[in-house]
């Protein structure tokens, strides 16, 4: 069979970054259809994707959200696209990401002997981190602040419950009604957990990477690691087998302060972890800030991913504030 692929690329406000993610689209080494949907763009987004002509689509999206946006472009594409390949405006690829990413599905196929439902990639920092954004890569890399998610910096390629940027299959999409219009993060492992309970295989592998501007302020931080928090409750509550003790051991270091007969013995392993990851984790081209930055981006995640997850069986969502 015949693999042909369109890039689904849903935007908001994203001029800063949306011309180098149109390029290194158009650039591919293979043929690649590409829609751009805007979910009401009010800076320089559209006239930026004016200039590329019809070498892409851009269509409205009045859902404005992520998951309707891909949700609109399965409908739009048709019969002759074979995959999805899933981008956001603030990522870009390096020219052979397509031809790399399609020839390791077909691989693991054979070997399988069964198409997979999506196959997902690596992320990494776009160009050189600086500040703030450098604090927040570290942190992010390590063991106590990637968890098993989109970025984890896994080696090979294997099964997953969470692959990222994925190449889904249309037919595995249409199985299962494409994403959940209800969620406004995390829309990609409700999907997942869909796909799987309907017989489909997810893998991921590290032949290519998509390259990811991440936050740059530290409020801004503390915003996405909330929201992500508040809906990873919504789809564990949905899927429990989506549930990661991993995440919740801020909830258990509390419960050990209570617990323990010398209440300091876990608040002081913490800190002592913190302080050490953030020597080892630190850019080597950092200044000394980031020792002190790293743990502090960590310990914003901790927190604000913990209130999340509270807050996330108390109340319903509502769009982010933290991607302007």
């Amino acid at each position: 069979m015949e693999i042909r692929v369109c890039a689904v690329i849903p935007v908001l406000n994203e001029e800063k970054y949306i011309e180098k993610c149109i390029e290194s689209v158009l650039s591919q080494t293979v043929s690649v259809d590409v829609i751009v949907l805007d979910g009401g763009s009010t800076d320089g987004t559209l006239s930026i994707l004016d200039q590329f002509g019809d070498s892409i689509m851009v269509v409205n999206n009045p859902g404005k959200r992520v998951a309707q946006a891909r949700n609109l472009a399965l409908e739009l594409i048709d019969d002759s696209i074979t995959h999805c390949l899933e981008l956001i405006g603030h990522c870009y690829i390096e020219n052979d990401h397509v031809e790399k990413r399609v020839n390791d599905l077909l691989e693991i196929e054979k070997n399988l002997g069964t198409k997979l439902g999506a196959i997902g990639c690596i992320t990494r920092p776009a160009g050189e981190t600086k500040g703030v954004e450098s604090w927040i890569e570290s942190a992010l890399s390590s063991p106590i602040g990637s968890g098993g998610g989109q970025f984890h910096n896994f080696k090979g390629k294997h099964e997953t419950k969470v692959p990222a940027f994925c190449l889904h299959n249309v037919e595995a999409l249409r199985s299962v009604d494409g994403w959940d219009n209800r969620f406004i993060t995390s829309q990609d492992s409700d999907l997942s957990m869909r796909l799987l309970a309907n017989g489909w295989e997810l893998w991921r592998s590290d032949v290519s990477s998509v390259y990811m501007h991440k936050r740059t302020t530290l409020a801004n931080w503390w915003k996405m690691s909330h929201r992500y928090g508040f809906w990873r409750t919504k789809v564990v509550l949905r899927h429990p087998n989506r549930f990661d003790v991993r995440e919740i051991l801020p909830l258990i270091g509390i419960g050990l302060v209570f617990l323990l007969p010398y209440w300091w013995l876990a608040p002081s392993a913490y800190l002592l972890t913190l302080i050490t990851t953030g020597f080892i984790y630190k850019n080597k081209k950092s200044n000394f800030w980031a020792i002190l930055g790293i743990p502090l981006c960590l310990i914003i995640l901790h927190t604000a991913f913990t209130l999340g997850l509270i807050d996330g069986l108390i109340r319903n969502g509502r769009p982010s504030s933290d991607r302007k």
